[in-house]
């Protein structure tokens, strides 16, 4: 079903209320309230926050130079709705409302600006269209070719053009599919690349009624749409007060025709604006925006006119009020024009958006000279700090920095006469915070808010996040991370939202999956607010009594302002010492919640969260010297980062930042485990170590530092265990080494060894006194990647021993003794496990007698110089030419 009427009263503030008493509860998904001038508070109290409420994404738009509110009267705009700024050489004037559900729809075409009066007040005129089930409308068709050419005729946003061009995909998408219907006769008539008299068709016709508070001075709107026209009888009408005319220009304009002027009532502003005609005993009328005047609806937009939007209909009712005084147009006398009123803006700056990539803005028009960019947390005197500069001749520039969505934005330029320009002020649009409500909305998420402080002092909210995470884990299983809210989501139907940014989507569904304080902990997307150790200085608190909220927001900028960090490190918690046991304890449990008996892992932003909190109060000095039980958790934590389901992934079309985060988070984790451990040693803590390596290192070799630098963490207190950037930096570099023998000479240099290959022999060279033990070690450790055999040789100042090892046959000479031994070394010992006492006497499995050196290699010391390629005596003159 679909129809379309005139109405005088209908305000859209009617339109929502009707949609929010709907029967099915049908969810709204798009709202749009287009103006001249804009009332921002007006709109914040009866209509923003109805449409929100019913689950629209919201826009407002208006005249660049016509905004009627304060700054600091303004609360949600860019937190909760779209506010742009639209400027062409004159006015622009259209007012449109628009309503989109998942199968009807609303659209309003008047005379109506979003403000008090405009949608109270005033007496207005509306061309109202209603389709239920699917169904289009011709109105509708035609307003998405006007919404998808509006940004070529008009300045906006880049981000403002890109909604209206959504909406306009939406109703062509919507209009393709309807149904076919019949034809209203009503049609909508915009003025971009053609006036609208030249559209209205050719007289002569009978009679001509006209009106519109506003009447060009020089009656140049009423002289065309006579010539146009040709009427046998005009009636013009007017509200002697209220009405903006020159009784001189009517009289020129009308002089020549049967003309009469009726006066109408002004018990209430008459602000509704039309042209009706009749020809034959069918009346035909022109709505809408466009006042009598030569800006609206002689010249388009492209000229240098207006921009307007009308509607025109056939088989109207009369529009032109039966009651009023009819006098002759002889009799008219006076002059009431109002002169076309300006903010005097010449510097225009259309909006401000902030996403993952910073702040962006955009003027109308690029300057001569820079301009400089100001924000503002609510638009009060004193708040403004300057965040950048437009470089001259620019019209757009991005800073790195977000800002906060609805923060004020303003620009200054200065002028080459000396004086400054000043735009009016914008607010910060965050395409997520603004972004329709979807079905993720109920998806699966943490039971309670909870804070990291909370967390680490409250054990009644520790047990509760264990639960919450074995629920979360069971409910999401098979989901490797919050579905992002798609741009299909962000309408309806299946038209894209480029300007939701994937990253501020990702984001905005984990805030609602574990909350906005944990999401912060888990991508390091802002400071946090950590526990810290208590204060020995005095506190004074500021104690308010009787103050209402309005009363307190009026004082706020009179309050002392505390002085913030602005430094970028890290903040180490605090965990108080009669806490830490019980903070061990849950963390361990956190980690074993990550994972489930049949391998299911929790979503990634969970896990990310837990792998923060344990590197945090690994920082925070909980676990004792002694206590090494956190290496578990870590070997857990990196099993858990890297049980990504690639598959899933893609199916729930994560952006590439979640990857890049835990990635450098597995970086950050494999760090901390290595500490005090090598991947090629024999010990407890090397084989975790090596296990959690292997399992990571491709991870580990994708990661960037700086996705995780908030997680390295100064070691400030006591205990505390950290990773810094430049071990981060150096085990990243390591995994992304080719060289099968890396791990090894990792190993063999954090014992403080330097560690040289030259044509098949490894010289290890360090501070030692016994250098088998070394030798032995080496030589497990690079014979692991070499099958054939490896040579080895350990030096440290005057003495050296020298090992060839393929398994299971070990051949050493140990100087001074010239004679070569050969072992035997079997499974489950190794040359480091055999030899690690340094006592040749006390070492079992040798293997016949010792081969003097003149005699020639043993057999099995031939085979591996033969696999070398290195000959017996090159390789006896290198080790004593090496000695000497």
């Amino acid at each position: 079903m679909s129809a379309a009427h005139h109405t005088r009263f209908a305000s859209p503030v009617t339109l929502l209320r009707e949609w929010s008493e709907r029967s099915d509860q049908q969810a709204l998904h798009e709202a749009l309230f287009l103006g001249f001038t804009v009332d921002l508070p007006f709109l914040e109290k009866v209509a923003i926050p109805v449409a929100r409420g019913l689950g629209a994404r919201t826009a407002v738009i208006g005249d660049a130079a016509q905004g009627l509110y304060d700054p600091v009267d303004v609360r949600m705009a860019g937190r909760s709705y779209l506010h742009g700024l639209a400027s062409c050489q004159r006015a622009f004037h259209p007012k449109v409302v628009l309503l989109i559900g998942e199968h009807a729809c609303r659209l309003a075409v008047g005379s109506g600006n979003p403000t008090l009066s405009g949608w109270g007040a005033n007496d207005e005129l509306w061309t109202v269209v209603e389709t239920e089930d699917n169904d289009s409308h011709a109105l509708l068709a035609d307003l998405a070719d006007w919404l998808d050419a509006l940004p070529s005729a008009v300045e906006l946003a880049p981000w403002s053009a890109s909604h209206l061009t959504e909406l306009a995909a939406l109703l062509t998408e919507r209009h393709v599919n309807a149904p076919a219907g019949p034809d209203s006769g009503a049609r909508l008539l915009h003025n971009l690349q053609e006036s609208l008299l030249d559209q209205l068709p050719l007289g002569p016709v009978d009679e001509l009624h006209a009106y519109a508070p506003f009447v060009d001075e020089a009656g140049h709107a009423l002289s065309g749409l006579l010539g146009r026209l040709a009427p046998r009888r005009t009636i013009l009408g007017l509200q002697p007060r209220w009405s903006s005319y020159d009784a001189g220009a009517i009289k020129r304009a009308l002089g020549g025709f049967d003309a009469q002027i009726r006066f109408l009532e002004e018990t209430r502003m008459r602000h509704g604006k039309f042209v009706e005609w009749q020809v034959g005993g069918c009346r035909y009328a022109l709505t809408g925006s466009p006042n009598l005047t030569r800006a609206a609806l002689c010249t388009s937009t492209q000229d240098g006119g207006n921009c307007e939007l009308a509607v025109i209909a056939a088989d109207t009712a009369p529009l032109l009020p039966e009651q009023g005084r009819i006098t002759s147009l002889a009799s008219l006398t006076g002059r009431t024009i109002r002169p076309f009123e300006s903010t005097g803006h010449t510097l225009v700056l259309l909006g401000a958006k902030t996403d993952s990539e910073g702040l962006h803005v955009s003027l109308a028009h690029p300057q001569l000279l820079p301009v400089v960019i100001s924000t503002s947390p609510d638009g009060s005197p004193g708040s403004w700090t300057q965040t950048g500069t437009i470089p001259a001749g620019a019209s757009a520039c991005s800073f790195p920095l977000p800002e906060v969505p609805g923060a004020a934005v303003r620009a200054t330029c200065a002028r080459p006469d000396g004086t400054t320009a000043e735009s009016a002020v914008v607010f910060v649009y965050s395409p997520v915070h603004c972004a329709r409500r979807h079905s993720a909305d109920s998806g699966p998420r943490l039971r309670d808010d909870y804070t990291v402080q909370s967390l680490f002092a409250d054990e009644r909210a520790a047990r509760r996040f264990e639960t919450d995470l074995l629920r979360l884990r069971e409910l999401t299983a098979g989901m490797s991370a919050p579905r992002v809210s798609s741009a299909g989501d962000a309408t309806a139907g299946s038209v894209t939202s480029s300007s939701v940014d994937r990253w501020d989507a990702y984001l905005a569904d984990c805030c609602r999956m574990i909350g906005a304080p944990l999401t912060d902990l888990a991508f390091g997307t802002s400071q946090l607010d950590l526990p810290q150790a208590p204060s020995s200085g005095w506190i004074v608190s500021a104690v308010t009594l009787g103050v209402r909220e309005e009363d307190d927001e009026e004082h706020e900028d009179e309050t002392e302002e505390v002085d913030l960090p602005t430094t970028s490190e890290p903040l180490v918690p605090y965990v108080a010492p009669e806490q830490r046991a019980r903070c061990r304890a849950w963390a361990q449990r956190w980690v074993a919640a990550l994972t489930g008996p049949d391998r299911s892992a929790a979503p990634v932003p969970v896990r990310l969260l837990v792998a923060s909190l344990y590197v945090q109060l690994l920082a925070a000095g909980v676990w004792d010297e002694q206590d090494q039980s956190w290496r578990d958790g870590l070997s857990c934590l990196l099993d858990a980062l890297g049980s990504e389901d690639l598959a899933a992934e893609a199916d729930h079309d994560a952006p590439p930042e979640s990857r890049r985060r835990l990635d450098a988070v597995a970086a950050v984790v494999m760090t901390l485990l290595v500490q005090d451990a090598t991947f090629t040693g024999g010990g407890e803590h090397d084989v975790l170590a090596a296990r959690a390596w292997h399992g990571g290192k491709a991870m580990i070799a994708r990661a960037e530092p700086a996705e995780a630098e908030d997680l390295m963490i100064p070691p400030e207190r006591a205990l505390a265990r950290v990773a810094p950037w430049s071990e981060v930096e150096r085990l990243i570099a390591l995994a992304q080494e080719d060289d099968p023998y890396a791990e090894a000479i990792e190993g063999l240099t954090a014992a403080g060894w330097s560690v040289v290959c030259e044509d098949g022999l490894w010289e290890i060279k360090g501070s030692f006194g016994n250098p088998l033990p070394v030798v032995a070690k080496a030589a497990e450790r690079l014979g692991r990647h070499h099958a054939d055999g490896v040579l080895v040789r350990a030096r440290s100042k005057n003495r050296w021993a020298f090992m060839a090892w393929a398994d299971p046959y070990l051949v050493l000479l140990n100087p001074p003794a010239r004679v070569w031994r050969t072992y035997q070394v079997r499974l489950p010992a190794t040359p480091e496990s055999r030899f690690s006492g340094g006592d040749l006497s006390a070492i079992p499995g040798r293997v016949g007698s010792p081969i003097p050196l003149q005699k020639g290699p043993p057999e099995a010391l031939r085979k591996i110089l033969a696999e070398a390629d290195l000959a017996y005596p090159e390789l006896v003159s290198r080790l004593f030419t090496l000695d000497s």
